[in-house]
Order: C-alpha cells, then structure tokens, then sequence
C-alpha cells in the first residue's frame, strides 16, 4: 500500500476519519479521489451506503467551494481539455485503369512472335476451335521441349484439334463432386510438404511462413498472419516530374518513413530507481538515419505522455539527454515532488510505456528495406528500386504521396477485404495458396485453388473453412455435426425443431443411402408397355 500524504491530508482537513482517508488515498491523487462513486468509496472504506454517500457528499461539496478551511493549503485545479488530433484526410483520385496495360501484364510471358506459337494459333483459327492464349503458349512450350522448331499446318491442324478435344473432356460435368474432388486433390499434396521457412533472395532479415502452416493460415481465415509483409512499388514520376522509381535515396526515404520508429530505436533508456526519474540519452547517429531531430522527439514524447520533459544536456533545438518524471505534467509540477512523490509503480509503467511509443512511421510496419527489381520479378521494370516490410497496413500505405496503389500488395488477405473488397480478397486467397504451392514444388490445377476461394468468399466475407466459417455454417445439420462438437448441434436442432433435408454428401452418407450426385444423381424406371 502506497498512501499519498498530500492527499490523505486534505481529507482528513475536510472532516474525513483517519482511517477511511488512508484507505481513500492509497496510490490515488485528489483528482481519483473526488470523483469516486458512492458505491466505490463504500467498497474501498468497507462502508454503509449511507455513509459512503456522506462522504461523496463532502468530497463534492469542498470541490465546489474550493476549500472548506482556510488554514488549508489552497489547491488549484488546472484541468486540460483534450485536443483532438484529427489526422487531414489526402483526397486519392482514382488510379486510371488502362485495359491494353492489363492484359500484357497477364499475357507478359507469352511469345507471341514464335513460329510454333503463331503455327498453332492459325490453325485454331482456320478450324473455329476457341483456345486461349494460355493454352497456346502451353503447347508451344511443350512442343519446343520435344525438340520441334517448327509445325507444318498438318502438323498444327492436329495438335489444336486433340487440344480441343481434350480440353472439352477436363470440363465439369453435372452433379459432380467437385468439392470432395477439389480436397483431395489439395489435401494428397499437402501431406507432402515439408515444415520449412523460405528467404527472401537478399533479404536475410524477411522470414515468411511457407509451406503447410501457410496453406492453414490462409483456408483458417487468420485476421493477421504469423509474418505479414508488403511489397511497396513507388510510381515512375513524383509530383514534380522528377525520376522516383530509378531514384534510390527517394525511395530509401520514403522507405524511412515508413518504418516504424520508437523509442528504443534512437535513445538508450535509463531508469533512475532510486531518485524515480527516467533519462533518454539521444543517439545522435540513429537519429540522423531516421531522418529526425532532438527537438522533434522531445515534442512528440511531450505531446504522447503529456507529461514534462526536462533538457538535462543540450540546447532546446538539439537536446542530447532527456529527463521525464512521472506525474509531472509541467514545470510548476516540480516543486510538488518532495510532497507528492510518484510511486514506483508509476515509474515501472512509464518505462513500458516509453520503450513501445511509436515516434515516427505507420502501424505495424516494423522494418522497410529497400530493394532492386530483377528481371524475374513481374511487378516491376528491371533496375526499378520498390520497398520490402515485415508488418503491413495497407490502407496506410496507400495514403503516402508517390507510392503506386495498383502493385503494392500485401500478404494480409484480411486487410486486402477491408480496404480493397471482397473480389480482391478472393484474388488474393488464390494468388497466394498459387505462391505456397509452387514454393514447395507441388502441382495443383487452378481449377481447385478457385473452388477454395469461391467458398470462402461467397458470402461476401472471408470465411475460414472450419466449424467457425463454412462448415459450421452448413444447412445440413448432420454435416454439422460430423465435423466438430456433435451433441451441441443436434442438441440445438432438436431444441429449435430443425428439419434436415439431406441433400448433401455427408449427411447422405451418415444415414446409409445413395448420394445425389454423379450416377445418384438420377432415378432411372423401367415401365414395360401394356400388351
């Protein structure tokens, strides 16, 4: 129990008993006293309600009157009103969406001046058979690694005929279990994976969950992945006209500002136990390469705490050390300290809250590097310089002058919904379990990567695929109940009177009858012919 003197004394001038100001002022100033309920002080005192309330009427009345002896110290009470930060809103314009741009970006790897590429392509034309350019440069690619140069029209004729032939027979057809077959096909490969962390090339310090924990975290739905990244793409020009992307020190500035900054980052922190006083030594060095000053963090320190900071080395433009007292919001506060000490609690408390300020940067960006684009990077222009971060935050990000919104990307699927909507959190579930998949060599048709993120996001949420999300969802209250805790979900069906109609696999499976899907899906009846 930490009493304070100062304000047990001016309880016990108001009339207050000894023994109640003690309990009243244990660890509290007078201005957690005088607003205490009366059901609090009975609480703290161990009262009546009759006399709490006696109390609370005392505390009141003296707040009123300012004081109700005069011998008493006078106190004055400065009261602050809080300012309202209010961030300026920048007003974005639209990005401009060019479709010729878009569709060489998706059709970037495809050569469309190849012999067996152009072979092929009018040869379907001549045959009125439909195939992508996807699908010709496929069989382009195979083509040449057979070790042909070129096709005689024959030759062509043939190849795109089997393709349509063959590209027809892969479709879906009615009643298929696609479902059942989409997991299988996910779930054989991903007991083949092995538990490992892959490296960003160059970046030693970017470690980002690959492999099976990926898959999980993407089909759970998690709000934050277990190391969430950007990859932050600047635009060509700045606002001035001047070369951005080419420029590495603009990018590299743009990238300090950014990252997050507190302030263990620019200053070694010493706790004074003794003396209950803490000292912030500014590192002038990280200072400089966080592209702040002294001053800057002085005021921001300031403006965070609210509390006093004190220059104990240095000028008022560039502080070196500084001094920061709990409870002493300004420099009057000072002479009160002999009086009204702060407790050690205060100065613990502090001290947390001093080494996890955030003095500078975005919100859960915690590093920025800078990198350069190579020649196997898709997004960007070979030589281009763009910004890699461990944390994310996107909407953030995007509000920074200079950075291009259309290729900065994020592997935060929960904020990609939040600030870009539901189509582009589904394109993301898919670029991304593309992205695990092939990290760790395993092949999987799209076709069941779609299915995936259809059903995650067909409500217009994502959805995790688990009792939670999809499968808890279900319509049917035994495949419910064959997924996770049983009895709580025929429980409540049979409290609510829900009625299954067994339209689905599992259910259907559960009660021993055919299945409406593939040959179950139709009754076939023999009627003979009346003679």
């Amino acid at each position: 129990m930490v009493v304070k003197s100062a304000t047990k004394k001016k309880l016990m001038d108001m009339g207050v008993q000894e023994e109640f100001a003690h309990k009243l002022a244990d660890d509290r100033k007078w201005d957690d006293v005088k607003i205490l309920s009366p059901g609090e002080i009975a609480q703290i005192c161990g009262l009546s309600s009759e006399e709490a309330t006696a109390i609370h009427n005392t505390l009141q009345a003296f707040g009123k009157s300012g004081g109700s002896d005069s011998s008493s110290a006078t106190t004055t009470v400065v009261r602050r009103k809080k300012a309202l930060r209010r961030t300026a809103q920048r007003e974005l314009s639209l990005q401009g969406y060019d479709v010729e741009t878009k569709f060489e970006t998706i059709g970037r790897d495809i050569d469309r001046e190849d012999p067996i590429y152009q072979a092929l392509a009018k040869a379907a034309e001549k045959e009125g058979l439909q195939l992508t350019e996807r699908l010709l440069e496929n069989l382009s690619a195979g083509i040449r690694e057979r070790g042909k140069a070129k096709l005689t029209p024959t030759q062509a004729k043939k190849i795109v005929t089997e393709a349509a032939t063959q590209s027809a027979r892969a479709s879906v057809d009615p009643f298929e279990a696609v479902g059942i077959v989409t997991a299988q096909s996910i779930g054989e490969p991903g007991t083949q994976m092995t538990m490992r962390t892959f490296h960003y090339a160059g970046v030693a310090t970017v470690n980002v969950t690959q492999g099976l924990p990926r898959i999980i975290e993407i089909v759970d739905a998690r709000k934050t992945p277990n190391t969430p990244t950007m990859n932050i793409y600047v635009e060509e020009l700045n606002a001035k006209g001047k070369p951005l992307a080419a420029d590495e020190k603009a990018v590299q500035k743009l990238a300090a500002s950014l990252e997050t900054t507190t302030t263990q980052d620019i200053a070694d922190i010493d706790v004074e136990v003794a003396q209950r006083y803490i000292m912030l030594k500014l590192n002038n060095s990280h200072l400089k390469l966080k592209n702040m000053t002294g001053a800057q963090v002085r005021d921001k320190l300031s403006r965070a705490l609210r509390l006093f900071i004190a220059i104990e080395d240095g000028s008022e433009s560039k502080p070196k050390i500084l001094k920061i007292i709990p409870g002493v919001a300004k420099e009057d506060d000072l002479k009160d300290l002999d009086t009204n000490p702060p407790t050690y609690t205060e100065l613990l408390q502090l001290e947390e809250k001093i080494k996890s300020l955030r003095l500078k940067g975005v919100k859960d960006i915690n590093r920025a590097n800078v990198q350069k684009a190579g020649s196997n990077n898709p997004m960007a222009k070979e030589g281009e310089f763009y910004i890699s971060t461990i944390g994310s935050n996107l909407s953030k990000v995007s509000d920074f002058a200079g950075v291009d919104r259309s290729r900065t990307y994020t592997n935060n699927i929960t904020s990609i919904h939040d600030y870009l909507g539901i189509e582009a959190a589904r394109q993301a579930i898919i670029n991304e379990l593309i992205l695990t998949l092939e990290g760790a060599r395993l092949d999987v048709d799209v076709r069941h990567l779609l299915m995936v993120a259809d059903v995650m996001t067909s409500e217009g949420e994502v959805r995790a695929i688990g009792r939670h999300g999809v499968s808890g969802t279900k319509h049917s209250i035994l495949a419910r109940a064959a997924f996770e805790v049983t009895v709580n979900h025929l429980l409540k069906a049979g409290i609510i009177g829900e009625r299954d109609n067994l339209t689905g696999v599992a259910e259907n499976i559960i009660v021993g009858q055919p299945i409406a899907l593939g040959t179950g899906s139709v009754e076939l009846f023999y009627i003979p012919e009346n003679e």
